[in-house]
């Protein structure tokens, strides 16, 4: 109360990796429908990146059909990427993970589950640049922008192309209400 801190709060500590991972709604047996949710993945990770002001090094890929069909096969692979400069563009990180799908996607199974998982960060502030392979300088004004304009308009205003044109909620139907954080949720009596 007195300009004194009483509480000894220690500052946040930057993730060591960041995952984006999700079960899907239905199996999906299409390579373009599995290389759009990925896509969309590495672009949740990249803007979490830039938000901790991290670039990463490497990441990994997998994807998963559905362990509970007994008359389907199982199937379930995953890659690790070694970028080959760090970086924390949407652009250039889906390309990458992207080469990753083509390595273990395998067709006529049905996914139920994939992921991507970015690691081995660096601070953007302490990058040293290769003589021969860098990221694009152009994509970091580019990310700038896309994140303040989807902050200003709403997630997923601007996006990449090869993003789902639909945006994915996730089921809730069972959610327990928040009484403390929402006032919709607080349930009155009639007397």
């Amino acid at each position: 109360m007195n300009g004194i801190p009483l509480l000894n709060l220690k500052p946040v500590e930057k993730k060591q990796s960041i995952a984006t991972t999700r079960s899907f709604d239905k199996d999906y047996r299409t390579f373009e429908e599995v290389r759009e949710r990925i896509t969309t993945f590495i672009v949740s990770c990249s803007k979490k990146l830039r938000s901790q002001h991290s670039l990463c090094n490497s990441m990994q890929v997998f994807i998963e059909s559905n362990r509970f069909r007994e008359h389907d096969e199982y199937y379930s692979k995953s890659v690790m990427i070694k970028l080959p400069f760090p970086t924390n563009s949407s652009i250039e990180l889906a390309g990458f993970a992207l080469q990753g799908l083509t390595l273990i996607y395998k067709k006529f199974i049905g996914y139920k589950r994939a992921g991507v998982v970015v690691m081995d960060f660096v601070p953007d502030n302490e990058y040293q640049p290769s003589l021969f392979l860098n990221s694009n300088p152009k994509h970091k004004i580019l990310m700038a922008t896309v994140d303040k304009l989807n902050g200003r308009f709403g997630m997923q205003k601007v996006r990449l192309a090869g993003q789902d044109q639909k945006v994915h909620k996730m089921k809730q139907e069972r959610l327990s209400p928040c009484f403390t954080t929402n006032f919709k949720d607080i349930f009155t009596i009639n007397l």
